[in-house]
């Protein structure tokens, strides 16, 4: 750890907030998964500045970051080629979270051992509750 004290997530991950499609949704992510999601977020919103966000969150031990192009319309309003381009900027970062610790950050790997999978590191492992709680 750098010495500094860690924010919050509600002001680390604050840019993203304005995206949420319901503004009472919340971040579903550990702590080290933080800077993949800002990054995530800042990759999306360069080529789609006005995307609808629906949740971030863990699922089966990767990020999951699922939003649309655009503020979702009935019958669509982004093309296949937006929505391929969309999924293959946030592939980047589910693929990068896979090998993060999401509690600390670090190097982390999947961990089948609980009835949760995560991706942690060796330390987080043995300090992660049996119902995976971060």
């Amino acid at each position: 750890m750098s010495g500094r004290p860690v924010p919050t997530p509600a002001a680390e991950l604050e840019p993203l907030r304005r995206h949420f499609r319901d503004p009472l949704s919340g971040f579903d992510v550990g702590p080290g998964w933080r800077r993949i999601v800002l990054r995530c977020h800042e990759a999306v919103v360069a080529e789609f500045p006005e995307y609808e966000l629906v949740a971030v969150k863990q699922k089966w031990a990767a990020l999951a970051f699922q939003a649309f192009p655009r503020p979702w319309k009935r019958g669509g309003n982004w093309t296949h080629d937006e929505a391929d381009r969309f999924d293959a900027l946030v592939a980047e970062f589910t693929t990068a979270s896979e090998h993060v610790c999401e509690r600390c950050g670090k190097a982390g790997t999947l961990r089948e051992t609980r009835a949760i999978e995560l991706t942690l590191c060796d330390v987080c492992e043995s300090v992660v509750g049996p119902n995976g709680c971060l």
